[in-house]
C-alpha cells in the first residue's frame, strides 16, 4: 500500500547540476529537494570528462540530507546520456567518464566515413546499414559511445585489455547500487550498437563483430519500468535510506524529461530548454530524417519511440553572455531587460553554436557569433538577442520535426530555461506555435524518473493514468507582430551559417 507519505528517491544527473529529489508518489510533486554543480572536468579542447567518484560522493551527500528517516519506496535515477566509462569486475572505474559533450573521438567509426561512395560525408553501405538496424548512424563529432569506445581501444590499450564493461552514466549507477550490469533501451541505442527494429532492442551481433566491440563488454538490456535489483547494504548507508528498496532501470535525463513532460500521446511534441534544448515526441514507428540530423530511439515508454532534434547549446549560452555582462545570478534583473528590449534586438543576431551544432546541421566547428553589433546596443538587447538566437535555433530544427510528426497546435515545454516568462513567449513568437508550460518545469527529469518507477512498483497501470496528476501553470501564445519580425529574421539567421562555416572551420584549425 502506498500513501502520500511515500516518496521516490530520483537523482537527475545533468551536465551542469546534479538534482536529489524526494518526489510524492501520488501527484509527483518534488517536496525535498537538493542540489549541487555537477563536476565537470575539461583537459584538454574537445574534451569533457567526469570523475565518477566525485560523482557518488555528491550524490551520497545530496540524498543523505534530505532523505532524513522518511520512507523511500524506490530509487531511480536519470543521467545524462552517450558517455562511456570503462571499469573492472569490481565496479570500478578505470578512467573517468567520457561525457556526451566530448568530441576527443570526432572522425570514428573511421570505416563509416570513407570509402568511394559516400552521402553527407558517410560512407554509404555502412550508413544504410546503421540506419536499417539501429534507426540513426553515429555522428562525425566523436559524441556517441561507439566512437568513445573505439578511441579508448586505439588510444588507451591497457584500458582496454582491463576492462568488463563499458557503461554510461546511468548503468554505471545502476551496478554501483545494486552490482547487476543493466542498461535502459534508450541508453543503449545511442552507442548505435542496439538493433531497435520492432522494439527487439537487443545489442546487433553484427554491428558489434564489424567494429570489433565484444558483447560481453556490454551490460544487459532492460525496460525502464524494470526492477535492475534492489540496493545493496554498503550504497544503502552511503544514500541514507533503507537496504533492500528496489532500484529502477529507468531512463537517461532526456527520455526521463519526455516523459515528465507529460507529452506522451503519439506525435505529441515538447521543447526542452536547459543546458542544451532539444524538441522530442513520442511515436510508434521509427523515423529518421539524416539530412538533419534528427533520429528515433526507444522511449522510456515500452512499445513506443522518441523522435529527437537535440541541440548542443541553450541555457548554457545564456549563463555564458551573463557572466561576461557581470549579471550572474540576477535572473530578475535579465528577464526585466529582456522584457523592455524591442524584438529584433535593434538588428543583433546571435548564433549559440557554442560547442559546434548536431542539428539541424552536423558541424562540430560551428560557433556562436554576435551579429551586427553596434555601438547602439545595449546590455539588453544582447540578452535578449541569445535569448533569440537560441529560439531561432529551435525553430529551425522544429520546421524539419514538424515535417515529421504532423502539424502541432500546442506544444509542451520543459527545462530551467522554461521558467523564464520572457524566454517562453521569444520561443512561442518564433515557432508560431502555443506554448503550454508544465508546472515546475525544471523538475521535468526528475519527475520524469519518478513516473517510470511508480509503474515499476505498481502505484500506476499506465503512463496515461501517471500523466493525468501533471498540471500547465502558464500558457503562451504567439504574437502575429512578433511572429512576422522574427519571421523576416529568420531568414537571416539560417543564412549565417553557409556564410561563416567556412571561416568557423578556418578558425578552428588555426590561422
Amino acid at each position: 500500500m502506498y500513501s502520500k507519505k511515500d516518496y521516490i528517491l530520483a537523482i537527475d544527473v545533468g551536465t551542469s547540476r546534479i538534482k536529489a529529489g524526494l518526489v510524492n508518489v501520488d501527484n509527483f510533486k518534488i517536496e525535498v529537494e537538493a542540489t549541487r554543480e555537477a563536476p565537470l572536468i575539461i583537459q584538454k579542447p574537445k574534451w569533457a570528462e567526469v570523475d565518477l567518484r566525485e560523482l557518488w560522493s555528491i550524490i551520497c551527500d545530496l540524498a543523505s540530507g534530505i532523505v532524513n528517516g522518511r520512507q523511500v519506496r524506490a530509487l531511480v535515477f536519470s543521467g545524462h546520456l552517450a558517455g562511456v566509462v570503462p571499469v573492472d569486475s569490481n565496479c570500478n572505474p578505470l578512467r573517468n567518464l567520457i561525457i556526451w559533450l566530448d568530441e576527443r573521438a570526432s572522425g570514428y567509426p573511421r570505416e563509416l566515413f570513407s570509402g568511394l561512395i559516400r552521402f553527407k560525408g558517410y560512407n554509404l553501405l555502412r550508413l544504410l546499414e546503421f540506419l536499417l538496424v539501429t534507426g540513426g548512424a553515429p555522428s562525425k563529432t566523436g559524441k556517441d559511445p561507439i566512437s568513445k569506445i573505439l578511441w579508448i581501444r586505439d588510444n588507451e590499450p591497457d584500458i582496454w585489455n582491463k576492462t568488463f564493461k563499458f557503461l554510461g552514466t546511468n548503468s554505471f549507477l545502476l551496478a554501483k547500487t545494486t552490482g547487476n550490469y543493466v542498461t535502459s533501451p534508450d541508453d543503449a541505442s545511442l552507442t548505435w550498437l542496439l538493433d531497435t527494429r520492432n522494439f527487439r532492442n537487443i545489442w546487433s551481433l553484427r554491428l558489434l563483430r564489424k567494429y570489433g566491440i565484444p558483447i560481453d563488454k556490454l551490460p544487459r538490456i532492460a525496460r525502464s519500468i524494470d526492477i535492475a535489483g534492489r540496493i545493496k547494504l554498503e550504497a544503502a548507508k552511503e544514500l541514507n535510506i533503507d537496504p533492500n528498496i528496489p532500484v529502477i532501470v529507468g531512463s537517461g535525463d532526456l527520455t526521463s524529461a519526455a516523459v515528465g513532460s507529460g507529452a506522451i500521446s503519439k506525435g505529441e511534441l515538447h521543447i526542452y530548454v536547459g543546458t542544451s534544448d532539444w524538441i522530442a515526441g513520442h511515436i510508434r514507428e521509427r523515423r529518421v530524417d539524416l539530412s538533419h540530423y534528427i533520429g528515433s530511439i526507444p522511449s522510456a515508454i515500452p512499445d513506443m519511440y522518441l523522435i529527437i532534434a537535440e541541440q548542443e547549446v541553450a541555457g548554457a549560452a545564456l549563463d555564458f553572455i551573463i557572466e561576461k555582462l557581470g549579471l550572474k545570478g540576477e535572473y530578475d534583473t535579465i528577464e526585466n531587460l529582456v522584457m523592455i528590449a524591442r524584438p529584433g534586438s535593434q538588428g543583433l543576431i546571435f548564433t549559440p553554436w557554442l560547442y559546434g551544432e548536431r542539428c539541424p546541421i552536423d558541424d562540430p566547428e560551428a560557433r556562436g557569433a554576435l551579429i551586427g553589433l553596434s555601438l547602439a546596443h545595449r546590455r539588453e538587447d544582447i540578452l535578449r538577442a541569445v535569448m533569440e538566437g537560441v529560439a531561432l535555433n529551435i525553430k529551425w530544427a522544429y520546421t524539419y520535426i514538424e515535417k515529421i510528426v504532423g502539424f502541432q497546435n500546442d506544444i509542451r515545454i520543459i527545462g530551467g530555461g522554461a521558467k523564464s516568462d520572457i524566454w517562453c513567449q521569444i520561443i512561442a513568437d518564433s515557432i508560431d506555435r502555443t506554448i503550454s508550460r508544465v508546472s515546475d518545469p525544471h523538475h521535468a527529469t526528475m519527475r520524469g524518473a519518478a513516473m517510470i518507477a511508480s509503474l515499476a512498483v505498481g502505484r500506476f497501470k499506465s503512463f496515461e493514468e501517471a500523466a493525468a496528476r501533471l498540471s500547465i501553470d502558464k500558457v503562451f501564445k504567439p504574437d502575429i507582430e512578433r511572429v512576422n519580425i522574427y519571421n523576416k529574421i529568420f531568414k537571416n539567421y539560417i543564412e549565417t551559417y553557409s556564410s561563416l562555416s567556412k571561416i568557423f572551420k578556418s578558425l578552428a584549425n588555426g590561422f
